[in-house]
This record gives structure tokens, sequence and C-alpha cells, in this order.
């Protein structure tokens, strides 16, 4: 490969390896263009054949072997077909030393590298070009099945893919590497299927697709026909490929989506580099995305690295990541994107094919233009949460002779369309030094969000400050971790247990950062954990965050006395007084309590009964100071409540000191 990622590295989650098999011993044949004769055997390096055509005539068996001489050329097509089995598979591959072998199907066949309707099968090796700088739909490689059923366990690697002529724009029936399922008589689907560590580049349409007529559900009942020429009639009942991995691939400079994983459950996406999608298309319309996936359930994408992707002008994507029409349960995770003409992230679909419970979190988005976040028709349930948003004011600008040519400064953060609808954003860093404000619509949730720049006025848990951040500008995601001030530490709402942050941090259950990144470097701040429900959006932390105008409040049903307000300093300090904190005191204020401390393994009365009197119902915050009989070390002291005002219902603290 001829590049390198910005990403930390990543113990990959495997699927287990199939139970072990008796290991079949195959017959390897070879390939030589210079020197081979299809009279030959084939079966030594001596007797080599010679064409394409003769190879085209192999059928694979287990354990079986077909090697192009290194360092030589081909022309047409390569028609793989045949299978190995399980611990057993058949390899297509090369031999000796130097280049990669070529096929070049100089844009007269459809497809450079074919294989057909195969399975335990690895290719391996290869440089395949197939350009006649033509508009017909071209591909370099393409995996096919037909009405073939489960076929597992291939393994597509180490390929040069690049100059493959098509279109010039979105054709979902042309890629560089294409993965695609016909048929309706026999459910077909690919299990165990790996994409790993190709380049694939100058496409004239897709970069990595997979698709499949195994796809009607819901609103889905057709497959693009006017670019694939598939009928109605032939797209039947959703039937996924399972076992799904594409990773560690560079793909650069194709006119349509980088990498398009469409009708999978469980596909990971990861350790990609997506560089210039949607670029130089000779279609003047339209648009695309680095990344993106249509009619999943399951999908991960984690770990790759998207920029440069072009745009069109508004309604035309542009976009590093995008979860479109009927996907369900996308986790989008620790990507690095910046420079995308169109944003960060899109999730949108249509009538009848909903895009449900996409989760974005602990991302870094740099420099993404036009919208950051659009969030659009027929999606619900978008989680975005902990991704740290760096916005400096780049001002996309599209030439002539596209037709949203124009100059474009950052419009949206975050921007919601349509009936796009349960919407949540937590926990994100925005680093935002342009006017670009926040949508409203449909009733977002916006909380515990920190706002360099305008911030949504729905916010009750913001923080309006800089994060501080440690080097904000720069093209390494480290300069965006947080500073040891940074007003952004342990002030998060405690979203989800036992994860971790973009570069492997673990993250606190109770107490995260905000942003993509959690601090390690110096002590934690306190957190605070309570036996009472809260109201809304009043967390627990705002009782500790420093402001005396931020307020904790319980719900206003279901109190009951005694309860408990636990603050764990999480390192040990002296105690020799609490002061409580409280505005409509006479409203809401705790009148009588106990004071405990934690000795180690049990808790301590210091304090019993202590009454409190307030004396305004104003927005003025009044103090009133318990003072223990003498100071105690701790971590933790609790407060155990035994009656508050409840005028309203439910009573509050702002500030424990």
């Amino acid at each position: 490969m001829r590049f390198s990622l910005m990403l930390l590295p990543l113990a990959l989650l495997l699927p287990a390896a199939p139970a072990a098999a008796q290991t079949a011993v195959g017959t390897t044949y070879y390939v030589d263009a210079a020197a081979g004769d299809d009279a030959n055997s084939g079966q030594s390096t001596s007797a080599a054949w010679k064409s394409l055509a003769k190879a085209n005539q192999l059928t694979l068996g287990p354990g079986d072997r077909l090697l192009f001489k290194a360092g030589q050329r081909w022309q047409g097509q390569l028609a793989i077909k045949g299978a190995g089995a399980p611990g057993s598979p058949a390899l297509v591959g090369s031999y000796g030393t130097g280049a990669k072998p070529v096929i070049d199907g100089q844009g007269q066949v459809d497809v450079a590298v074919k294989l057909t309707n195969v399975h335990d099968l690895t290719l391996d090796g290869f440089e395949v070009t197939n350009w006649s700088d033509g508009t017909t739909p071209r591909s370099g490689v393409n995996l096919f099945a037909k009405d073939a059923g489960k076929l597992s366990n291939i393994t597509l690697r180490n390929l040069d893919i690049h100059d493959v002529d098509g279109p010039g724009g979105s054709h979902v029936g042309a890629a560089g590497l294409m993965v695609s399922i016909r048929g309706n008589t026999t459910p077909t689907f690919f299990d165990n299927l790996l994409i790993e560590g190709n380049e694939v580049s100058r496409i004239r349409s897709y970069g990595i697709i997979t698709w499949s007529t195994w796809s009607r559900r819901n609103g889905m009942t057709s497959l693009y026909p006017v670019e694939t020429g598939i009928p109605d009639s032939e797209v039947v009942t959703w039937t996924p490929s399972t076992g799904v991995r594409i990773r560690d691939n560079y793909v650069h400079d194709v006119t349509a989506g980088g990498i398009t994983p469409m009708h999978t459950k469980g596909a990971v996406v990861e350790g990609n580099r997506v560089h210039k999608a949607a670029t130089g298309r000779l279609n003047t319309k339209g648009g695309n995305v680095g990344i993106w996936w249509q009619g999943n359930d399951d999908l991960l994408v984690q770990r790759n690295e998207v920029s440069g992707t072009g745009f069109n002008g508004p309604g035309t994507d542009g976009h590093g990541f995008d979860a479109d029409a009927d996907n369900n349960r996308s986790l989008v995770q620790y990507n690095y994107s910046h420079d995308n003409d169109g944003g960060f992230f899109i999730t949108v679909s249509f009538s009848g094919a909903p895009t449900r419970d996409t989760t974005v979190r602990y991302n870094l988005s740099k420099d993404d233009g036009y919208e950051v976040f659009s969030l659009s028709t027929e999606t619900s349930g978008a989680e975005i949460y902990n991704n740290t948003i760096y916005a400096s004011g780049r001002v996309v600008v599209v030439h002539p002779p596209y037709t949203g040519a124009g100059s474009y400064p950052l419009g949206r953060i975050v921007h919601i369309y349509n009936n796009a609808s349960g919407v949540k954003i937590r926990n994100n860093v925005f680093h935002n030094q342009t006017t670009a404000g926040y949508d409203t619509r449909n009733n977002p949730l916006y909380d515990a969000n920190v706002y360099l720049g305008p911030a949504p006025s729905g916010d009750l848990n913001a923080v309006k400050q800089d994060p501080k951040l440690v080097a904000p500008g720069i093209s390494s995601a480290d300069g965006y971790q947080l500073r040891a001030d940074s007003p952004a530490r342990a002030r998060g709402v405690s979203l989800a247990p036992a994860i971790t942050d973009y570069f492997g941090n673990p993250v606190d259950a109770t107490a995260p950062d905000r942003g993509f990144h959690q601090f390690t470097g110096a002590p934690p701040r306190a957190v605070v954990t309570t036996s009472y429900a809260q109201l809304g959006n009043h967390h627990p932390f705002r009782i500790v965050d420093g402001d005396v105008n931020t307020s904790w409040s319980s719900a206003a049903s279901g109190i009951t006395f005694p309860g408990t307000i636990d603050v764990d300093y999480r390192q040990a300090r002296s105690v020799g007084a609490l002061t409580l904190h409280t505005a409509w005191a006479t409203g809401q204020a705790i009148t009588e309590l106990d004071v405990q401390t934690w000795n180690g393994s049990a808790w301590v009365t210091q304090v019993a009964g202590a009454k409190l009197t307030w004396s305004g119902n104003t927005a003025t915050v009044e103090n009133r100071t318990i003072t223990l009989p003498q100071p105690v070390t701790t971590q933790k002291v609790r407060l155990v409540v035994r009656k508050a005002n409840l005028k309203w219902g439910n009573f509050a603290l702002y500030e424990i000191s």
C-alpha cells in the first residue's frame, strides 16, 4: 500500500475461524505470457500456459492454485470459476519476483477479472485496469453470483485496481471492485467475505460496492434499473450477505462513492482511507459520498479516514459518511473526516424505506464543508455523541461546468430536513470559528455539548467556552485532544458503559469528558450520583461543575425521603464543611439532611439531622453551610436528604462547595 493512515491501531475482532477440515492437496497451474504455451500441461513453471483463454477453461477445485507470472501483462478478461472447500481454499495469485501481474481489459470487456459463483477462494496480488476512455460502464474486478445459495470464505486482497472507464458519475452497475448478486429463484448471499488491502483509484464510477437483487423489504422494491438493467421483478426478499469485512483499503479519485456496502447484516468497514470520492465527474449533476451504505442491518463503520469528497452544491451530498436508505442500527465510530466539501455525516432515506437508530460517536470532523451534519427525510433515532467538530471557516468552491458552481461558506453545523425525528446530540465538542448554527426543527435534543461560537438555546447543560484543545487546526488527530484545563472534562452525560474513546482511552461510565478524547493526564473532576430521578436535562454533574447558576433538579414525581446524593471526588481530600447553593430556595431547597463520609469500607455519619432555613424564592442563589465536628479526609461525601421544599413537586441543588 502506498499511504499511511492517521488512525490508531485496532485489535480487530474477527469471526471465529471455520472448524478445522482435512486439507486437500490440489494442483498448481502456471501462466506465463512470454514463455508459456497453451499446448503445455500448465503444471510447472517450465510448462506454463500462455493465454487468458486457456486459463479461463480451468474449473478450480479444493487446494488448486492458478498462478500468473509476476511482471507480465495479459489483455482481455480473466474469468474465474470453480471453488475450494472449507480449509482447502483455491487460490488465484502470482509467482516469481517483480511487479504484480497485470490484467488489462482495455475497456473492451465489461469486467477485467470476473469471479462467478465461487466459494472458498482467494484472489491475491494483481494489477487490474480496464480503460479505453469511453463512457460505457466498465468494472475492474467483479465477484458475481446468481441463484447459487450460500457462498462462503472468499478473500479479495492486495489488488491494485486503477483506470477503469465509464459514464463518469454515480453508476451502481460499475466499479473498480464490485460484488454483485442476481437472480430470484435461489436465495443467494456471501458469507465470510473479506476485501482487504486493495488500492482502487481513477475509477469513473464506484470504488468498492456490494449489492444484491435479494434486497426487497419495506420500500426497497427496485435496484436502480436504469443503471443495472435489472427489472423490478427480479428484486426479491432481503437476504443479506453476512460476515462481510471491508478493511485497510485505499480508495481515491473516483467519480461516485468510495466504499458502498449494500444488503449486508453485521458487516464491518474499518481502517480504510478514502480520498477524493465524487470528483472528476463527467456528469455535471449530482454527487455522492466517501463511505455510504444502503439496505443494511447492524453495519459497523470505524477507524476510517475520509477526505476531499466532491460537492455539487446544495442537495447533492458530498459528505464523508452517509447512512442512506433502509438501514437499521448503523454504528459510526472512531473515524477521521476532514475537508469533505459537503460535510461530515448525512442520514437520509425515502418513504417506505426508513433508516433508523444510527449512532455516530467518538469521531473527529475537521473543516468539513457546507453542513457538518445533515439529518434528512425518513430517518429517526439518530444518536450523535462524543464527537469533536472543528470548523475554521473553509469556503467550498464548486467550479464550472458543474451545475452547482459557486462559493459555499459553512451553512450549518446541524441541519435537520423534512421529517427527520428523534435526533439526540450530546457530549460533543463544537470548536466553531464561524457563524454557522444549529437547527431545532422537529425538537432535537441538544444536551451537554461544548460550544465555541453559536449555540442552540435548548441545551440546558451547554458549556459556551473555548474547549481548550491541544493544537486545533493541525492535520493530526492528536491536535484535537483536550488540555488539562479544558471545560469539557468530566461534564458529559453518561451514555454507554465499557467503551473507549478515539485514542483507545477508557471512558468513565458516570462522568465522561465531552468530545472524542477522554483526558487521562491528571485527576478527573468529581462525579455525582443520586438515588433520585432527574428532571429533564438537569444532570447531577451540575452540582459540582463550579457554576452556582446551573442546577440539578429531582423529577417532580416519585420523591421519597430519605434519599441520597453522592459526590465522589476521585481522590482523597480534607472536608471540614459543606456549603449548599440553591436559588428559588423556599420553593425547592433541601431543608433537612445528614452528612456522611466514606472511610474506605462504609459510610460514617458526621452530621445528623442538620436543618437549613432559606429566606427567598427568587433567582438569587442563597448559600447555607454545614460544618463537620472536625475535618475528615475522604474521597466521597453523601447527603442523606430527609426533607425539602416541594412547592413545584421537585427539589433542586445548584452547587456543593
